[in-house]
């Protein structure tokens, strides 16, 4: 169990790839802290992983752009388990539109999420990760290097996660603490359907797998494998990388187009 006793916040994990490293981290033995804005959908998400083996769970539901409840998440995860040891910056927003055509409030909204939260949640959080020599993992996606039409505005918020990932790596590495991201591919989630119609789900799915090498779409699951790896001991020489994990989809992305 590489997380055990580990303590690990984890937003945006009421649904998606969230979930899927809670799952992972519950099997691996973290203390969780959970956060997501569908309180019905964490309350399956902590049953799954109270399955899984861990009874440790502690659920915030609210909006994680909001400084009042970041700092509600950091003081009632200390305040319950008297320390941090993980921090995954999970949540994130998409969109489907050319730059363009992309509103003003399209642009605040994804940066606020994407960005702006993971920036603000990590400076409240910091002290206490330097007290345990913890670490924080990113969530970004593969796309950051390479091209998919229409997505100008959500990659150019991930583009920015990349860069803080290594200037925070940077920042406290003389603390102990590393900092890492994970870069997935194509994850089908049910978000999709509040972005696209199942046709253009469906279209979109066609066409992302016949790009991808290993032919098939990443489960939440395997990508919280990734994240536990890089939050765990065993990643104990890593810090500053954005770890790829697409199925070979960024070689091939021109037949997207």
């Amino acid at each position: 169990m590489a997380l055990s006793g580990k303590v690990a916040i984890i937003t945006g994990s009421s649904t998606g790839i969230g979930a899927g490293i809670a799952a992972v981290f519950a099997k691996e033995g973290a203390k969780l802290s959970l956060t997501g804005r569908n309180e019905k959908n964490l309350e399956e998400v902590v049953k799954n992983c109270k399955k899984a083996g861990c009874q440790d769970v502690l659920t915030n539901v609210g909006d994680i752009t909001q400084d009042a409840f970041r700092r509600t998440l950091v003081e009632t995860t200390k305040e319950k388990f008297g320390k941090i040891d993980i921090l995954v910056n999970n949540a994130g927003i998409g969109g489907s539109k050319p730059l363009t055509s992309a509103t003003k409030g399209e642009y605040d909204s994804t940066m606020a999420v994407n960005v702006e939260a993971p920036l603000f949640l990590t400076q409240l959080a910091a002290q206490h990760l330097i007290e345990t020599k913890g670490n924080v993992v990113n969530i970004s996606t593969c796309a950051t290097t390479t091209i998919i039409p229409g997505l100008g505005v959500y990659v150019m918020s991930k583009a920015a996660l990349d860069t803080f990932t290594r200037y925070l790596a940077q920042e406290l590495a003389s603390h102990g603490v590393r900092v890492n991201a994970v870069n997935p591919g194509y994850v089908p989630t049910q978000n999709m359907s509040e972005l696209m119609t199942k046709e253009e789900i469906d279209e979109f799915h066609r066409r992302v797998v016949n790009a991808t090498p290993i032919g098939r779409a990443s489960s939440p699951e395997e990508i919280g494998h990734i994240v536990a790896f890089l939050a765990s001991d065993k990643a104990a020489f890593v810090t500053g990388e954005c770890f790829r994990a697409d199925g070979g989809f960024s070689m091939t992305t021109p037949a997207l187009a």
